[in-house]
């Protein structure tokens, strides 16, 4: 199940990573996001199914090969929440591999800011529309 609630934009980090993870949490977290995460494929079905998310940030490499069901679902949904797709392969990889990603596109390593200003701009700002933070930024 999706939502459009702007008052506390909830977002699932499908992501094995937890280095990664932390950088985006903290991130989000200072920033008015209320975060979720799964760490493979299929936890992030199962999330998708029972939670309540406004956008989900997928990472296309999981450790169960199941980033591609992911985005096969996101793209074929009736009412799909905003999402980001973050890879180490870049972009012209991804494509070839999972075919059009019909959603912005973040290589990583990226800089958690951008990830953000993505956010907001496509969700629309915070709550309080007060000022971003982002862990690490000076």
């Amino acid at each position: 199940m999706f939502r459009r609630n702007l008052t506390h934009r909830k977002v699932l980090v499908i992501e094995d990573d937890d280095a990664i993870v932390r950088v985006l949490r903290l991130s989000l977290r200072s920033n008015g996001f209320e975060t979720a995460r799964a760490e493979s494929g299929r936890e992030a079905l199962t999330a998708m199914d029972e939670g309540d998310f406004d956008a989900v940030i997928l990472d296309l490499c999981l450790p169960d090969g199941r980033g591609g069901d992911v985005l096969q679902r996101l793209q074929a949904a009736g009412h799909c929440p905003v999402w980001v797709v973050m890879s180490a392969l870049d972009e012209d990889e991804a494509v070839r591999r999972y075919g059009p990603l019909q959603g912005p596109f973040l290589p990583k390593p990226f800089d958690p800011w951008d990830l953000i200003r993505l956010l907001d701009r496509l969700l629309g700002p915070g709550p309080e529309g007060r000022e971003q933070q982002v862990a690490g930024a000076a």
